[in-house]
């Protein structure tokens, strides 16, 4: 089973608004999909290899947009397995095969490469044409946060009642924002995820939202675990990673980031010819007009991407 991540984000002022636990239950379930890696998956003895978690944040006519982790997506993913010079990330072989469904859907759909990551942070878009009517829901964007505000998450975890079965359930979760983690050293040893969360995590939720309380995406969850310190016999410090005691997000703002950031002809947001172009939901100037400011503040050069991601 993949491991999950860890990491905190930007406080903005937030919304006075809040849905009831049950309308903040309803946009999780119809927003959170379970992604699986099959072997052998067109015929009968096909079996799970494992599986995460994604949400849907766009559809564009029949084509849905899915953001979760890298690692759910590959076989060895460098960022959180390897950090070292000498490694590269690989996908699932020809003879495997990635499905998305959810807990209520009636099909499964198989994506193919249909998906792009970053190698510097733990995200991964999908795209996947849907000719059905499925219930699958795009999530609104948030991104207001602050050390102790109530957070939300759903995913398909190994876990007792889950354990061992091709199709598991959805669960849910709630918690608190704990920190932010903003300062370059803090990243680079939690491979850039920023929000640290109560929100209890487990294996299989890795790519699922973290949402607040009026059910809009902050982040990835993808990490869990505390930090266990000690010397080798030279004296230096060895960091690894326990399970427990806090889960991380990556923060939804580093995603437009990325993309603002992008080369001319990368495959993404802004290239006409990709199978992800403009897969991001427009921002509002009102809402987001911390994230305006700070992308201006921080890239004044990509002053008309910026433009071109708010309404």
């Amino acid at each position: 089973m993949k491991k999950l991540l860890i990491i905190i984000i930007v406080a903005f002022p937030f919304s006075t608004f809040a849905l009831d636990a049950f309308d903040i239950y309803k946009t999780l379930n119809n927003s959170t999909v379970r992604i699986t890696i099959w072997d052998n998956y067109n015929n009968d003895s096909r079996s799970v290899i494992t599986w995460g978690t994604g949400v849907i944040i766009n559809k564009i006519n029949s084509r849905y947009f899915i953001l979760t982790n890298a690692h759910v997506m590959l076989e060895k993913y460098c960022l959180v397995m390897e950090p070292t010079n000498n490694c590269e990330d690989k996908k699932w072989s020809n003879s495997n095969t990635i499905t998305v469904d959810s807990y209520e859907s009636d099909f499964e759909y198989p994506i193919g490469e249909n998906f792009v990551w970053w190698t510097d942070h733990d995200l991964a878009i999908i795209a996947v044409d849907i000719e059905q009517q499925p219930i699958f829901e795009p999530i609104e964007i948030g991104g207001h946060y602050h050390p102790l505000m109530d957070v939300y998450g759903a995913g398909y975890p190994q876990v007792l009642g889950n354990f061992d079965r091709d199709y598991t359930d959805i669960v849910f979760c709630a918690g608190v924002v704990n920190t932010m983690f903003f300062d370059e050293y803090a990243l680079a040893q939690l491979r850039n995820y920023s929000i640290a969360h109560s929100c209890a995590l487990a294996g299989g939720m890795s790519g699922g939202p973290l949402v607040d309380n009026d059910g809009k995406l902050l982040g990835i969850n993808g990490m869990s675990g505390m930090a266990l310190i000690s010397e080798d016999n030279e004296g230096n410090m060895e960091i690894d990673i326990a399970p427990g005691r806090f889960d991380y997000a990556v923060d939804i703002w580093d995603l437009y980031l990325l993309e603002i950031n992008s080369y001319l002809g990368e495959e993404g947001h802004f290239n006409s010819k990709s199978n992800f172009f403009k897969y991001l939901p427009k921002l509002s100037y009102d809402y987001h007009s911390s994230f305006y400011q700070e992308y201006l503040d921080l890239v004044p050069e990509k002053i008309n991407k910026i433009k071109q991601l708010f309404e």
